[in-house]
């Protein structure tokens, strides 16, 4: 079995319904077919709750198909209009096909060698990309009731994926167990990033490669998370204060690192020597766009693919990529 007890790294024995950790006796239920490996800790997810709403939407998918269970999700857990969740169900089955091009391209060292592991998996849609190609990828992710999702959206794709519920900071993995390392869009939402990284560090093996993006907290667009401009470069203090007033929207479990914080925290583990990109905007992307924000978008990938603007791209990039391996 790949995962271990998060609390001690003790390996389970399984007892029906649950995992039983042979090292501290704990034991964790298993919701969906999925183990529930989260320790009670900071997170934005009721773990209860998304016990419940994880067995509701495993029984959606089997009665009124994913796409509804999916607009579910959206509507009844995250609060949007039905308008609002069919437009981010469109972009979830669309970024399958992104991430295709995505694993065949930057995160092809990361699959490399396996065990392959996806931290924050969301909907699942790297895990379904990696199915296509008939690659395995393992993954954790915090809300249960996503991982049902997943689990199903990989199925669409030919695969079984291997999917544990737990936390980015306390992962259900052995020390030195993991070939290759995944985490898209996951680094700003941890509640510790220092213990996050170092985390990171613990399970890969010497020479596996791990593969991140996360958004820029400098860049010169809205904040993509609650559309609001100029919240990076306020200090951190004042940041749920100025989008609360912005937007009237929460602004919690969110913190963008800059270039120069995500390096640090990468080089203080001792272990892992990060190298960092900031890409241009894909093309499947970009045909999502509003013709205004497209050619904006033109205009900034024609900036950032020339090689003296990336050293300038932390002070106004959209996003960035850190690549590298394990020492």
């Amino acid at each position: 079995m790949l995962w271990v007890c998060p609390a001690c790294h003790g390996g389970f024995e399984e007892r029906g319904a649950a995992l039983r950790c042979t090292a501290c006796a704990r034991e964790y239920g298993i919701v969906a077919g999925i183990p529930d490996l989260r320790l009670d800790s900071l997170a934005w997810v009721d773990f209860d709750v998304d016990r419940n709403r994880a067995l509701l939407i495993d029984a959606m998918v089997e009665r009124d198909g994913l796409e509804a269970a999916i607009d579910d999700v959206f509507v009844s857990s995250r609060g949007l209009t039905r308008e609002q969740a069919v437009h981010r169900r469109r972009q979830i089955l669309h970024g399958v096909e992104k991430n295709k091009e995505d694993i065949d391209d930057w995160l092809a060292p990361a699959l490399a060698s396996e065990p392959a592991i996806e931290v924050g998996c969301g909907a699942g849609q790297t895990l379904a990309a990696a199915a296509s190609r008939g690659q395995p990828l393992a993954a954790v992710d915090v809300s249960l009731e996503w991982l049902v999702i997943a689990k199903h959206l990989v199925r669409r794709y030919g695969g079984e994926a291997t999917l544990a519920a737990g936390a980015a900071e306390c992962l259900p993995l052995a020390d030195g167990s993991i070939g290759g390392f995944i985490s898209l869009d996951v680094l700003e939402h941890v509640s510790d990033q220092q213990v996050y990284v170092r985390e990171i560090a613990r399970v890969l093996r010497p020479g596996a490669n791990f593969a991140l993006s996360t958004p820029n907290r400098f860049t010169l667009g809205p904040e993509p998370h609650v559309g609001v401009w100029g919240v990076g470069f306020l200090p951190e203090r004042f940041q749920k204060s100025w989008v609360k007033l912005a937007s009237g929207r929460s602004y919690e479990h969110t913190r963008l690192l800059s270039a120069f914080g995500a390096r640090k925290l990468f080089e203080d583990t001792g272990a892992l020597s990060p190298s960092i990109v900031f890409p241009a905007i894909p093309k499947s992307d970009l045909a999502l766009f509003s013709s205004g924000k497209a050619r904006l978008a033109a205009m900034y990938n024609s900036l950032i693919r020339r090689g003296a603007v990336q050293r300038l791209a932390p002070f106004f990039g959209a996003y960035y990529r850190i690549t590298g391996q394990r020492a």
